[in-house]
């Protein structure tokens, strides 16, 4: 997180601090625009909020430092204040941004334990409760990082899987999917491998599947996916969807792993995220793809929510996925621009120890995009689309391969 140039600080001592702050205050010195606990040794995770400007705004911030780690302090016996001082927030910084105001709070690392659920609920719990309020920034201290998964194949561990070291890679999407019949799945499945991506994957919504089961349509997937192999040498993946109670996830990749699965599509906005982490501390094998179902909500608006880079980059690689699905700046469902940027450049990150994730901006795209997107995202970017490639007037197969042709030729202009 790199804090803007500020045109307007005030520091945690300006007019207007509540008697409670004052006795905070007097336990700690104060530092330049904000104040410290006396112990520099205590590690922190800073948070970044985005809330409307007014006068007493560093009143605001105090207020969120204590009421988020300690809850209250003038209520708390004076003989367990000392003991209570590494829990305690700090405001690091408040500053002018037009007309809304960022401050960066700092929470002790002893506050938080390793879950995705505790992150959020010490840095924007009760407080995105609290009337105009957006989570902006989150800066993670190796310390923290560390005791995450991350991702077991990111970007270099898929590319090596697939044996395509440069270029984009292109999954498509199965649409029509519930109620279909296994020979129906397979006659689709084949057509979409015979155009050439890489990754097929199951819609989101595809959950009435009695009639194409979970382990049947691994088996036929794996026995097409070695066909083309054989033939062609090009190898490929299946994406299986898993739904369900974080439990019946678990017992769902267990059982999908044995059978052969390449990988799970999971919606984990709407089971928790830890649910990623879940998979990964327990060995299953296979590529995670995360969904992003349900998470519109909380990141369309600039003034309330999470930014997406947060929600959508830096927590889905922290818990373990591999490839993070998420409207793109083109489609039918889109992002602003820089807010679908932010998003890649976090989950390609690599300086915390973890692999790079692979974007997937998604949502309406088609072949005419590709140029802009390659433009924008470069080789390290998942094509995933469904309607260009069924919706093709020659059908499955020609609508992937035309994307796929796409990403060769841009492999073939970048190698020259």
């Amino acid at each position: 997180m790199k804090p803007g140039q500020p045109a307007d600080r005030c520091g945690a001592n300006s007019d207007g601090v509540s008697r409670e702050m004052r006795e905070v205050l007097a336990l700690f010195r104060l530092g330049k625009g904000g104040f410290s606990m006396a112990d520099d040794n205590t590690v922190y995770i800073t948070a970044r909020y985005r809330v409307p400007w007014q006068q007493d705004v560093t009143k605001r911030a105090e207020h969120i430092a204590v009421g988020m780690t300690v809850g209250s302090w003038t209520d708390l016996p004076d003989a367990r204040k000392p003991h209570l001082r590494r829990y305690l927030g700090q405001v690091k910084d408040v500053w002018r941004d037009g007309s809304d105001a960022l401050m960066d709070i700092q929470y002790p690392l002893e506050n938080v334990r390793p879950h995705i659920a505790s992150l959020l609920t010490v840095v924007f719990g009760k407080v995105s409760l609290d009337g105009q309020i957006r989570l902006e920034g989150l800066e993670l201290p190796s310390a923290y990082t560390d005791q995450f998964p991350g991702p077991r194949w990111g970007i270099p561990g898929i590319r090596q899987i697939l044996n395509v070291p440069q270029r984009p890679l292109v999954m498509s999407i199965f649409k029509s999917e519930n109620g279909r019949y296994l020979d129906e799945f397979a006659d689709a499945f084949e057509a979409q491998i015979n155009g050439g991506v890489d990754l097929v994957k199951d819609d989101e919504i595809f959950l009435a599947d009695q009639f194409a089961p979970l382990v049947e349509r691994i088996q036929v997937a794996r026995d097409r996916l070695n066909e083309r192999t054989q033939r062609t040498g090009q190898k490929g993946l299946y994406i299986v969807n898993v739904n369900g109670s974080p439990a019946t996830i678990l017992k769902t990749c267990e059982k999908a792993a044995r059978a052969g699965a390449d990988g799970f599509l999971i919606s984990g906005y709407t089971v928790g995220l830890d649910i990623l982490s879940d998979i990964r501390r327990e060995n299953i094998p296979g590529i995670l793809v995360l969904h992003p179902a349900f998470v519109g909500g909380q990141i369309a608006d600039s003034h309330f929510g999470v930014h997406p880079a947060i929600l959508l980059g830096t927590l889905p690689r922290l818990a373990g996925a591999d490839i993070v699905l998420y409207p793109s700046p083109y489609g039918s469902v889109s992002l602003p621009a820089a807010d679908s940027f932010a998003v890649a450049e976090n989950l390609r990150a690599s300086d915390d120890g973890h692999l790079p994730v692979w974007p997937g901006p998604s949502a309406g795209i088609h072949v005419g995009m590709l140029p802009t997107l390659f433009r924008d995202f470069g080789p390290d970017v998942i094509i995933n689309a469904g309607g260009a490639v069924h919706g093709h007037p020659d059908g499955t197969e020609a609508g992937a391969r035309v994307l796929v042709e796409a990403a060769q030729r841009f492999q073939e202009v970048t190698a020259q």
